[in-house]
């Protein structure tokens, strides 16, 4: 869809779209802010940050760099809360995700999500209120080191792509089916194909909306 931007690498296809991936190490605040090229608009946002909201700078900087270097775009939102691609040199769907030291970018031509973690992170509290035993079953064949990862990250990929606030995450939101790397997420009535890929200390889950017939 795009070119990869400076010092980030396209991942390829992950749930029917392009995943990008910004590396912040060794990248300063100084630095981001320059590729950002930020707007009147976000210049304001970001001067609104406190000053000890570091990590939430370098993350806010390094999600509007990967949209200006990959897409030639900037960030919007829609009333639902979901980041939009605005201007920019091919239109598309985007979704953003970051944890500490990276940001993701996922493109795509439908409604898409993405989520990311350290693969190693503990998420066992957050599964006993968000997945079912059978859910935990089906992840632990896809990735036995931390089921219970795989299914936050592909909840939160779905809830991003189809952007309806107040989902339950436990009821309405139910992993369904695997492939190899693959998993069918469905929420009624859409259907969410998400892959998820290991990338360097990485999990990271996307897929776009399938409109049920």
């Amino acid at each position: 869809m795009a070119t990869a931007a400076k010092h980030s690498a396209c991942y390829g296809e992950v749930g029917g779209g392009s995943l990008y991936l910004l590396s912040l190490e060794g990248l300063s605040e100084a630095e981001l802010l320059a590729r950002a090229a930020l707007g009147a608009e976000d210049a304001a946002h970001y001067a609104a940050f406190p000053p000890e909201a570091e990590q939430r700078r370098l993350e806010w900087l390094g999600a509007r760099v990967l949209v200006r270097e990959v897409l030639g775009g900037e960030v919007g939102y829609d009333p639902d809360g979901r980041p939009r691609l605005v201007g920019g040199t091919v239109p598309c769907h985007i979704s953003i995700s970051h944890t500490r030291g990276w940001v993701a970018l996922l493109t795509a031509d439908t409604p898409c999500g993405i989520d990311i973690e350290l693969s190693d992170r503990s998420a066992e509290r957050v599964a006993r209120r968000i997945a079912a035993p059978d859910e935990l079953t089906l992840a632990a064949e896809l990735f036995p080191e931390n089921p219970a990862l795989l299914v936050w990250c592909a909840k939160e990929a779905a809830y991003k792509a189809i952007g309806r606030p107040g989902l339950d995450f436990l009821h309405e939101i139910q992993l369904q089916k695997k492939s190899a790397r693959g998993l069918l997420i469905t929420i009624q009535p859409n259907v969410i194909r998400l892959q998820f890929t290991l990338a360097k200390n990485l999990i990271c889950v996307g897929g776009s909306v399938k409109r049920s017939k």
